[in-house]
Formats: structure tokens, C-alpha cells, sequence
């Protein structure tokens, strides 16, 4: 078996609800024992939007999961297809609030890192297999400068070999309803758990 780790995340400003945990409940409720007959653990979590912290909860949840593979999952509200991360920028933003309507205290998730870091994962693939399950996709270079990128970046900084993010819109029944955006997520986990055995060990990154 291995173990995928699929995570979202809980309200913010702007967004009281948040699909993301739709998706979460939705894979857990409808996909659970389709991907177990498939050899995958499903495990999931909620991030809470919140920049204090962040870098090391990612940290510990990985340790704890020990999963093969992470795939975050986050909105982005005014994106109309689903959008799968390239890259993640050692930026932060500090003018929108989290969920706590905290600023964050830094304009760098990791000072004296890289200035980007590319996603450990096959996303042409990922991006071409989604699309045949019914939902639009397609590669992103932005990953924002809140908590998505910031939990992206986090995750890029560990030793796990395939870190993805893939950015959802809202709901749409006309564009990319919630039923189609769970079934682009099973597909890309089964990309993204294939791909486990081409990578190979990657090395924690230490930033002052």
C-alpha cells in the first residue's frame, strides 16, 4: 500500500466555506475503498488558514502520515478551472488577513531560501489525466502569495519525494461542478502514487 496524504483547508476571509473540505469529505465518503482496492491509503486533513505556524505543522503532519505522496488542496476563487501548481514562491503577502485576520509577520516564508521551488511531481501527466476524467485543467506558475503558496513551499522544503498543489475554483454546475473536481483528484493521485518510484530520495532543506 501507499499512503497518499490529501489536505485542505478551512474558512477564510472571503471564503466561509470552503470546497476544498467538500472534496475531502467526498473522497473519503465515495473513493476510500476504490483507492485502497487500487493499493492507496487514503489520508486527509484540514489546515487551518493561518501563517503563524504553518511550516511547522506541515512538518509534523508529514512525519506523522509518513505518506508516499502529498497532494494540497486549495481555492482559488476567481480561477475557472482547476489549475495544478508548478512551482512555490518564497513569498508572503502581508496586506490579506488569514483566518485568524492575522497578518503574516514576514514577507518570506523561509528567509535566506531559494527564491522558488519547483513541485516534486509529473504534472503534464497529472495535468493530461485530470482533463480526461471530465474537469478542465491546466499548469500554473503562480501559487499566490498566501497560504497556499506558503504551504506549498513548506512542503517543497521537507525530504517527501512528490509535493503537489492543485488549486480548485468554486463549484460551478455550468463549469467544473464538485462531483467532476473529485474525480480529477483520484486521477491525479494515481499519477502522482506511480511516480513514487521514479523519484529518488530528496534531502531536507536547512534556510537560515
Amino acid at each position: 500500500m501507499k499512503t497518499v496524504l490529501v489536505t485542505g483547508f478551512g474558512a477564510f476571509p472571503g471564503a466561509p466555506s470552503n470546497p476544498t473540505l467538500a472534496i475531502l469529505a467526498r473522497l473519503e465518503r465515495d473513493w476510500g475503498r476504490a483507492l485502497a482496492r487500487a493499493g492507496l491509503d487514503l489520508r486527509t486533513a484540514c489546515l487551518p488558514v493561518a501563517y503563524e505556524g504553518a511550516e511547522e505543522r506541515i512538518g509534523a503532519l508529514i512525519a506523522d502520515a509518513r505518506p508516499d505522496v502529498v497532494l494540497h488542496l486549495g481555492l482559488a476563487g476567481r480561477r475557472r478551472t482547476l489549475t495544478f501548481e508548478t512551482r512555490a514562491r518564497n513569498r508572503l503577502n502581508t496586506i490579506h488577513p488569514d483566518g485568524a485576520r492575522r497578518l503574516a509577520d514576514r514577507t518570506h516564508v523561509a528567509p535566506g531560501g531559494p527564491m522558488s521551488l519547483r513541485v516534486r511531481a509529473p504534472v503534464a501527466r497529472a495535468v493530461a489525466a485530470m482533463a480526461r476524467s471530465g474537469a478542465p485543467c491546466r499548469p500554473s506558475v503562480d501559487a499566490g502569495d498566501y497560504l497556499c503558496n506558503q504551504t506549498l513551499y513548506a512542503s517543497l522544503s521537507t525530504a517527501q519525494p512528490v509535493v503537489a498543489f492543485l488549486h480548485v475554483p468554486r463549484p460551478s454546475l455550468r463549469r467544473t461542478p464538485l462531483p467532476a473536481m473529485v474525480r480529477a483528484v483520484v486521477a491525479a493521485l494515481r499519477v502522482l502514487a506511480r511516480e513514487t518510484s521514479r523519484i529518488p530520495p530528496v534531502k531536507t532543506r536547512q534556510f537560515d
